[in-house]
């Protein structure tokens, strides 16, 4: 495992230096390859001429800036240039030319690189004709340094494009991971803030059922004591007068009804049946925003004939809750009216203000409406905003009365 760990590493340092290698490969080759034909001095000399040009290659990167490396190739091309004078080896710097190009194209910025490619390519030229060489051969050599240039000035394009494109690939994929990581973290905030509205909803049915035993306690109890007291004087009236103590019976009865009417009502929206359980929640919340508010809240509901789902409960609490607090917030409105009706396999919910909002003056929706609406039609209904005669708004939501289930979640 050592050993093909070693590998590894030495192929990855072998292809990452892969164009150095090549380059130094063909440098001392273009030194070995007329080794026979040389003199001790010209390759002596020879030899010393290609370390700088070895140097620009395997200098290491930290040691490297723009002006080093331009003043650099500027140094080797003006040395390289009196080796050919003196040697009388002008077609040397035709070879090394096509390196010092090759790596100004390749290495340095745009405006430099540009701008020395030109330099080296005239003085190249001018040297070879005052050497006297032949316009047409002079020619040559030009087209081949500046087409050199070319093909390395694209090939470095490329590069920089490959490398372009795997930094955005990268960054892509850390923002995609970014992106996972918030998208579950708002699934987990919103799985939290679903279980706490549901809480809510309990909480808020378990304080109405409080409030309703209470008034149970004050009204029926009440009702009953009275109840009680006149039986208890109903054998002396019956004694002392019979017309009056026919009359006090039916009062009696009268009251019983009453009371027997009421504990019916409770008894419906308190049994074992949790489809009203959604409506008690929604009448908590109004008594609840009455205390505060300071306004009048009429809820009237009409007779539950569908099991409401704890999903359409959940709905018509929180766009309730929303709405009531608008109110409070924006409206100045001094009643409030709140419908519950059941038609043709929809559920309508109608709230309406007498507040400030005028139909010339029509509102942005904020991120509270906006919520409303998109949870609405989430659950496959609507939410529609309409003015009031002469002031206030009517905000009307409708959906199926079989929600099954919401998906997506709105922070109020």
């Amino acid at each position: 495992m050592q050993n093909d760990s070693k590998w590894m590493q030495i192929q990855k340092v072998v292809l990452d230096h892969l164009a150095d290698i090549i380059l130094t490969v063909l440098l001392l080759y273009s030194l070995i390859e007329p080794f026979k034909e040389l003199a001790w001095a010209e390759l002596v000399a020879g030899l010393i001429v290609r370390l700088p040009y070895l140097m620009l290659v395997w200098v290491p990167q930290s040691l490297r800036n723009e002006r080093m490396r331009t003043l650099g190739i500027l140094v080797i091309w003006m040395v390289t240039l009196l080796y050919a004078q003196f040697f009388q080896a002008e077609y040397r710097i035709f070879e090394l030319t096509f390196y010092l190009i090759g790596y100004t194209a390749l290495k340095l910025p745009v405006h430099r690189s540009s701008l020395l490619g030109i330099i080296i390519i005239i003085g190249n030229a001018a040297l070879l004709y005052v050497d006297q060489y032949e316009p047409n051969q002079i020619l040559v050599y030009s087209m081949a340094h500046a087409g050199t240039y070319i093909l390395c000035w694209a090939a470095r394009i490329r590069r920089e494009s490959r490398q372009d494109s795997k930094r955005h690939y990268e960054e892509l994929e850390k923002m995609h991971a970014e992106l996972t990581h918030a998208h579950q973290e708002l699934q987990d905030t919103h799985q939290e803030l679903e279980q706490a509205t549901v809480r809510l909803l309990q909480y808020a049915v378990l304080e109405e059922r409080s409030r309703i035993s209470m008034d149970l306690h004050d009204s029926v109890g009440n009702r009953l004591t009275s109840i009680i007291v006149q039986l208890q004087a109903l054998p002396y009236m019956m004694k002392m007068d019979a017309a009056e103590a026919d009359k006090a019976m039916g009062t009696v009865l009268e009251v019983v009804r009453q009371c027997l009417q009421e504990v019916r009502t409770v008894a419906h929206q308190m049994g074992s049946n949790e489809a009203g359980l959604g409506l008690v929640a929604l009448t908590s919340l109004v008594n609840e925003i009455r205390e505060m508010a300071g306004f009048t809240i009429k809820l009237t509901p009409q007779e539950q004939t569908s099991h409401w789902t704890p999903e359409t409960s959940e709905l018509l609490y929180r766009v309730l809750q929303e709405a009531l607090t608008n109110i409070i917030r924006h409206a100045q409105a001094s009643q409030v009216k709140v419908d519950i009706l059941e038609k043709e396999q929809q559920l309508h919910m109608i709230v309406e203000d007498n507040g400030m909002y005028l139909k010339e003056n029509p509102i942005s929706p904020g991120f509270g409406l906006s919520s409303m609406r998109a949870r609405c039609e989430r659950a496959g209904g609507s939410l529609s905003i309409d003015a009031v005669d002469p002031h206030g708004m009517r905000l009307t939501l409708t959906i199926p009365q079989d929600v099954k289930e919401i998906m997506g979640g709105d922070e109020q």
